[in-house]
């Protein structure tokens, strides 16, 4: 993971500070490791812009506020396919997210389920979703690159660990550090604080059954 400054940052996603910082305001930037706000004040990492376009890609068909809240809440899926597609380069990985719909169930009339992967298992996991948004994480490394590039900035390094690394599994089903310091810090803001919990608190989206992994709810 490279760290980049803010001018780095927002250079890269082609925002001027003040519509990034309209966005923070309004609750809509989603970063990686589960939080809005980075650990250290104008200091980022090259997650943070696959996190950000990957919200940018739900966001036309979700909204922006549900966009935000997936991809906070399941860091751990979309960083598990930015660490498959840095590692193979054959085949495209995506992010994606199903609608699936209850009718002999009123209890649970509308779940969202989400995965990543291959084109292929995405069709598996998501069979009993009536509608589906795939994310295509391969494609938007591949972008966020080539607009590094044209901006003077070196992102040709892997944006994560490659599957088999012991640090893949590590960071997923923990990434405390980072995490903890980014929370600490948004416990400053009780605002942004209380806007988090709320978008965090949704019990409709979550994981399908192939993926061990569970949604992410921070207790904060």
């Amino acid at each position: 993971m490279r760290s980049l400054t803010r001018d780095q940052f927002l250079k890269i996603l082609g925002l001027t500070s003040g519509a990034f910082d309209a966005l923070q305001r309004a609750g809509h930037v989603a970063l990686a490791f589960t939080t809005p706000i980075p650990a250290t004040p104008g200091r980022y990492f090259d997650l943070d812009l696959v996190a950000m376009v990957t919200a940018a890609g739900l966001t036309p068909t979700l909204g922006r506020q549900a966009a935000t809240t997936i991809v906070l809440g399941f860091f751990n899926q979309w960083v598990s396919a930015v660490g498959h597609a840095d590692a193979d380069t054959a085949q495209n990985y995506f992010f994606a997210i199903g609608l699936v719909v209850r009718e002999n169930d009123e209890r649970r009339p509308r779940e969202i389920w989400v995965t990543n992967g291959t084109s292929e298992q995405i069709i598996s996991d998501l069979r009993d979703a009536s509608s589906v948004i795939a994310v295509n994480i391969t494609d938007i490394i591949a972008r966020l690159r080539v607009k590094a590039r044209a901006a003077g900035i070196d992102l040709s390094q892997p944006f994560f660990f490659p599957p088999e690394h012991e640090r893949f599994s590590q960071i997923i089903t923990e990434f405390k550090q980072e995490r903890e310091a980014r929370i600490a810090r948004l416990r400053r803001n009780k605002k942004k604080l209380r806007r988090h919990q709320a978008l965090m608190s949704r019990q409709d989206i979550k994981a399908v059954a192939r993926l061990s992994d569970a949604p992410i709810h921070p207790a904060i």
